[in-house]
């Protein structure tokens, strides 16, 4: 005798199941002799794994400490050595009472958004934008807004008016080479970004996991570290180790003003107690060695040149097919096909082929509002000569895909 399924109460922001089209395209992205420009991950071959290990077997001498429980706002090795980096962005903070230690940059905007949110709030985030900090801003039960992002960032403008019609609490930015669109808003607008906080009274918050990833231009100083006066009550940094050192450390912090950050380590001590001490002594001690300072400019150096190979193979390869705006940092192309294909009708030709990226429609909130021939394509883990293969390979899909030939690939809508 089977048993009915139960109907479980779900809460509202998780009455449908969350989906992650990009997940949904990583067996075609492991498949081998597929090129993947798909993934927003970092180069594995270029951790410092010698550096790591160093500073795991000096950490080795104070197992003991490192085995018990964290303290939840972070070790205060850690803290003082993510304080002193922060200063050298250009954002200096008390690593006591406005910086606080979280597992990754994820945990960090899921955590100020706990705290500043709840149903009948009000949020903005740029369109396009990450899907999970969208969801972050989602699962607290309030209103998230968009409003457009282009090649200088968020506009400003059409901030100032929605925010002056909703009152949001909140408004999210990636600053510096944003995901998906590779875009650095300029000092100019990073003020006046602050003078619109400071206007609407909502909380800016930066989420800058690319930002030390700068291969050309000039470095523009976090949005915080701008902030004066009254701005600075309204302005939130979050950054991580993901990009620059290791994904799997799960390190990521948050400065924040401090009755902000105070009661973002009350929501962290519900959400996971602590973050790993051992972890955190690791990434510390490396730090302090100065190896993460001497790691950065090797991957910097290795994904300029890797962002100028994709330039240069999609002018050769699709030249007059596809129109592109080349960054700055970070590892993400936002391009755009200019025919008649758009890019997920594109995509099935394009994995038969071989190579695999994100259709740019899944990176808008609002499916109403996407652009159905943007794509985007990350060249951090792939090599320049893989590049130029795939990119390769991308024209020859679109060829197919013009001639409307047969293709054996089936994806959902």
């Amino acid at each position: 005798m089977s048993l009915a399924a139960p109907r479980y109460a779900f809460a509202a922001p998780f009455e449908t199941p969350p989906a992650s089209p990009i997940r949904s395209l990583m067996p075609y992205a492991m498949k081998p002799g597929n090129i993947s420009v798909a993934g927003g991950y970092p180069a594995q071959e270029l951790f410092d794994v010698d550096g790591l290990t160093a500073a795991s077997n000096q950490v080795v001498a104070r197992l003991g400490a490192c085995l018990q429980y964290s303290n939840i706002d972070g070790q205060a090795s850690l803290r003082t050595e993510l304080a002193r980096l922060t200063a050298e962005r250009g954002l200096v903070c008390d690593p006591d009472t406005e910086l606080a230690v979280t597992g990754g940059s994820q945990q960090a905007l899921a955590l100020v958004s706990r705290v500043m949110l709840q149903p009948g709030d009000h949020a903005i985030i740029e369109s396009p934008a990450f899907p999970n900090s969208v969801q972050a801003l989602r699962y607290t039960g309030a209103t998230v807004h968009t409003v457009p992002s282009g090649p200088d960032g968020v506009d400003v403008d059409a901030l100032d008016e929605m925010a002056g019609r909703i009152k949001p609490k909140i408004v999210c930015v990636v600053a510096s080479f944003s995901n998906p669109c590779g875009a650095t808003i300029s000092r100019q607008r990073r003020l006046r970004l602050l003078e619109l906080a400071v206007k609407h009274q909502f909380l800016i918050v930066e989420d800058d996991p690319y930002g030390e990833l700068r291969f050309a231009g000039e470095m523009v100083p976090p949005i915080a570290a701008l902030a004066e006066g009254e701005a600075r009550h309204w302005a939130v940094y979050i950054s991580t180790m993901s990009k620059t050192m290791a994904p799997a450390l799960r390190i990521g912090w948050i400065v924040a003003p401090a009755e902000v950050r105070r009661r973002c380590v009350g929501a962290k001590a519900a959400d996971d107690m602590a973050s790993s001490a051992w972890i955190q002594e690791v990434v510390a001690q490396y730090l302090a060695d100065g190896r993460y300072a001497q790691h950065v400019p090797r991957i910097q150096a290795a994904y300029g040149a890797r962002c100028d190979a994709m330039a240069q193979s999609l002018n050769q390869s699709l030249a007059g097919r596809i129109v592109f705006n080349k960054p700055e940092g970070g590892m993400f192309f936002w391009a755009r096909l200019n025919g008649d294909i758009d890019a997920t009708r594109l995509l099935p030709y394009a994995i038969e082929q071989g190579v695999v990226y994100v259709p740019g429609k899944v990176f808008y909130a609002d499916p109403a509002q996407a652009d159905l021939y943007a794509m985007r394509m990350s060249f951090a883990t792939m090599n320049e000569s893989q590049i130029a293969e795939g990119m390769t390979r991308l024209g020859r899909a679109l060829d197919a895909c013009e001639a409307n030939a047969p293709v054996s690939i089936s994806l959902a809508a």
